[in-house]
């Protein structure tokens, strides 16, 4: 017996057959994430059950050298579940149970492998609310969004994934189980290792457990689409948003270019307005008074020529459709062609003024490579997606995209923003990881990386190369 059907008789003998894949069709495919990598490579697919058989494969891989790739959803936009080199492909899919829901601390604990829709819809029954919400909500799973701190469409008002956490269970690279996994509010004791591991990419430790705030249900949400002329009004609608002390759950903004690619994808979606505009904004409240406060408030940016036209949901019919524009934007781009996307970010009060020298840029692009910008502006998050047609080749296109790629992260570096506001490194942002951070900052991350995984099985080669 060779040492690779060793490993793959221990597998076997853990899990059972159901839950251990080697075919090379079905491994291929869980060895992608929505980049949709052409080069994959994975030896194996294991499916544990419990903390103790996660446990059991860590301490089995860490004892034989074999690097592990944590799976979740595989909805992440920078490769971080990518396997490439042959590695043994952990999916937490099947560790989806709702362990603990407190109506009373508010709170919830969790397993990895649960999904936010899922997790949404059982809490929603005690009347509550998990504040992370994201278009890819059905399939993308909790520990995949610890891992990459995910940040999606209510973060203006409930923040991102890490401002959820208050515990969490993990098991170490070598089988150890750190159970860190606490439902206190506050806890002044020493060093908080749990935030650590919120948006390490799987490369510390591997999430099994979490303990998750939750808030009260909200009531009365209300959104508007706004046709907006240019992007200072855009800040400009947000800013009197917050004058206006609106109970604000988003503001989000899309392209005329991006509704497009949402149009010719969706055919039974239409165009917000008769006359379309340069932008598009969407706002949506938590309405608290009897009457209509978005009603008024619309009123108001009328009067400012903030706006140039307005649709107010009155249905919850209304409400999912408006919500549609924004939310099939990814989707749309993936189904056309070729798609690079940036996650960027710089302060909001410097939002404005980065667009402004961001659309600069794109008037010298190359004009066969469609940029396309949408984002969760309220909290300075713009998402940049270069697209072009699938008959390109492929090669073509990525030397079109670099150059100006490497302009727009030199003009985020300028700003001192992010390259990744909310779907981490991975893979696919290792080169321009450095571009925004300080190297003491980075030499910190290798040492922390080589403290927790000395033989570098945990996710290896991602976020960066610390070995």
């Amino acid at each position: 017996m060779n040492l690779a059907s060793a490993h793959h008789v221990f597998f076997s003998g853990l899990l059972g057959s159901q839950r251990f894949l080697t075919l090379p069709d079905q491994v291929k495919e869980w060895a992608k994430d929505w980049t949709k990598p052409e080069i994959v490579s994975a030896s194996c697919v294991l499916f544990p059950k419990s903390t103790e058989e996660v446990s059991r494969i860590l301490a089995y891989c860490y004892q034989h050298g074999l690097p592990v790739v944590p799976s979740g959803g595989r909805t992440g936009l920078a490769g971080g579940a990518v396997a490439n080199k042959g590695e043994i492909i952990l999916s937490l899919g099947k560790m989806n149970k709702i362990l603990n829901i407190d109506p009373v601390g508010l709170t919830v604990e969790v397993e990895a492998g649960v999904t936010i829709q899922a997790l949404q819809e059982q809490v929603a029954k005690h009347n509550l609310f998990y504040g992370v919400d994201l278009g890819s909500r059905g399939s993308c799973q909790v520990g995949g969004n610890l891992a990459t701190n995910a940040g999606g469409l209510k973060f203006i008002r409930y923040g991102g994934t890490r401002e959820q956490v208050l515990g969490l269970e993990l098991v170490l690279a070598d089988g150890r189980v750190l159970d860190l996994n606490r439902s206190l509010r506050k806890n002044n004791s020493g060093y908080c290792l749990t935030q650590l591991f919120v948006g390490s990419e799987g490369t510390l430790g591997i999430i099994t457990k979490a303990t998750l705030k939750l808030g009260s249900r909200p009531a009365n949400l209300r959104v508007a689409c706004l046709s907006v002329e240019n992007f200072s009004k855009v800040t400009e609608t947000l800013s009197l948003c917050h004058q206006a002390n609106l109970a604000l759950t988003a503001f989000e903004f899309f392209t005329d270019k991006a509704l497009s690619f949402v149009l010719g994808k969706f055919p039974s979606l239409r165009a917000p307005f008769p006359k379309r505009s340069p932008y598009y904004v969407l706002v949506e409240i938590e309405e608290t008074m009897q009457d209509s406060e978005l009603e008024k408030f619309l009123g108001v940016l009328f009067e400012k020529s903030c706006i140039e036209d307005a649709i107010l949901s009155t249905s919850s019919a209304d409400f999912r459709t408006l919500w549609s524009l924004r939310e099939n934007i990814t989707e749309s781009l993936a189904q056309s062609g070729h798609v690079c996307k940036n996650d960027i970010s710089v302060s909001v009060k410097d939002i404005a003024a980065f667009f402004d020298q961001l659309e600069g840029l794109t008037q010298e692009s190359d004009k066969a490579v469609d940029l396309v910008f949408f984002g969760h502006v309220g909290d300075g998050n713009i998402h940049v997606n270069y697209s072009a047609p699938a008959a390109m080749n492929e090669a073509t296109f990525m030397e079109k995209t670099k150059e100006i790629e490497r302009r727009i992260l030199d003009l985020v570096r300028t700003f001192k923003g992010s390259i990744s506001a909310e779907h981490g490194i991975g893979l696919n942002k290792k080169d321009e990881f450095s571009l925004t951070i300080d190297e003491l900052e980075l030499s910190y991350m290798k040492s922390i990386k080589k403290l927790f995984d000395p033989r570098n099985i945990l996710n290896p080669g991602k976020i960066f190369d610390a070995f």
